[in-house]
């Protein structure tokens, strides 16, 4: 019984040195946080070990992550991995439903900038087309109509013209045999009979004042189908066709008549365009086959620049991270608390079984020195 009571006895003993002193070791990692000194003697084992170490302890951390980790070769891979293709291209295509809506107007996008877009679309408008116009007539005042004009449209206006003395004398010779020309052939004869009194008694000695008015009529009727009327009057315009495309520009078109034409002709630009409704109608009923082609063809464009620009950057990329100085400088900008916490959390059950291996080996060795103090 005796000897029974001594093994026993051994045997918590050494358990109780072996636990606690690997209980103390544990702690001796992690504490004391800073150095105590005796006589200006340093203390051993203080600090611990990894206030002691903490920035070789960064260092390696951040070098395990750079050589092993987030590695060059392992980012790339996982650039032109499908599921990163797949996750890039959806959150492309998610950006590009959001134009859907109906919300989704140029002026509330430019709203978030504080941006009036109709306001500076027409503002934009007014200089760009004032600018311009007022340029043009700077360089070309003293041009002539013709070296002006393009020799397509010159061409077309030639023809037009050519057109213009039958277009004349068919709507005369229509005018004239309406009622109306008659009317009006018959009131401008009755001044004239006013007018000339004595001719008119003499007249009607012969005719009545209807038949002069008829007579009048037929030989005007018959005036516009006369080759000679009609050549008189193609020489007449052809004439005054002419001489207005030799003139200069400023002599056609004065200084105020160009500022009254710019005026009318911006406002119109301005009003036709209409910048106010246009920003507020939505992407997808503005420009819809832009949102079709963003997503059957930018999409993938975009996603294929992406990941092969990123490839191609990422060595100068990295080297400008410098991800082990980012990481080392972070792990040491940490609390020494906050490190043992990090540390227990992430090994809290390693640690624990190397404390009771302490306490299990502890009475392993109290055992034997038991047994044999008894039997030696």
């Amino acid at each position: 019984m005796h000897a029974f009571l001594v093994i026993v006895f051994m045997m918590v003993i050494g358990a109780l040195i072996g636990g606690v002193t690997n209980v103390i070791a544990v702690r001796m990692l992690f504490h004391p946080f800073k150095t105590y000194y005796i006589f200006n003697k340093r203390v051993p084992f203080t600090p611990g070990l990894i206030p002691k170490r903490r920035g070789e302890v960064a260092s390696k951390i951040g070098q395990v992550v750079e050589e092993h980790l987030l590695t060059e070769s392992l980012i790339k891979s996982k650039l032109n991995a499908p599921a990163s293709r797949s996750a890039i291209e959806s959150l492309l295509l998610n950006q590009i439903d959001k134009l859907k809506q109906e919300h989704s107007t140029i002026q509330y996008f430019a709203d978030k900038l504080d941006i009036d877009v109709a306001q500076l679309a027409n503002e934009k408008l007014n200089l760009v087309i004032s600018t311009k116009l007022d340029a043009f007539y700077h360089d070309y005042q003293h041009t002539a109509i013709k070296d002006i004009l393009p020799n397509d449209i010159e061409q077309s206006l030639d023809s037009k013209v050519d057109l213009i003395p039958d277009l004349l004398f068919d709507r005369a010779r229509i005018y004239l045999s309406s009622d109306k020309g008659a009317t009006d052939i018959s009131s401008m004869l009755e001044t004239f009979f006013q007018e000339k009194g004595k001719i008119v008694g003499l007249l009607q000695m012969f005719m009545t004042k209807e038949s002069i008015a008829e007579r009048i009529q037929h030989e005007l009727i018959r005036l516009t189908k006369h080759p000679k009327a009609k050549e008189i009057a193609n020489q007449i315009i052809d004439s005054e066709y002419q001489t207005m495309k030799s003139k200069h520009l400023n002599e056609v078109v004065t200084v105020e008549q160009f500022d009254s034409f710019k005026d009318s002709a911006t406002e119109l630009a301005i009003g036709y365009i209409d910048a106010q409704s246009v920003s507020n109608k939505s992407l997808s009923s503005l420009m819809p086959s832009f949102i079709s082609f963003l997503e059957s063809k930018v999409t993938q464009t975009i996603t294929d620049a992406i990941i092969d620009n990123a490839s191609k950057h990422i060595t100068p990329i990295m080297k400008k991270i410098n991800l082990k100085q980012m990481i080392e400088e972070q792990v040491n900008t940490f609390e020494l608390d906050y490190i043992e916490r990090l540390i227990i959390d992430i090994a809290n059950k390693e640690l624990k079984l190397i404390m009771m291996l302490g306490f299990l080996l502890g009475g392993i060795i109290g055992l034997l020195q038991g047994v044999i103090a008894i039997f030696v």
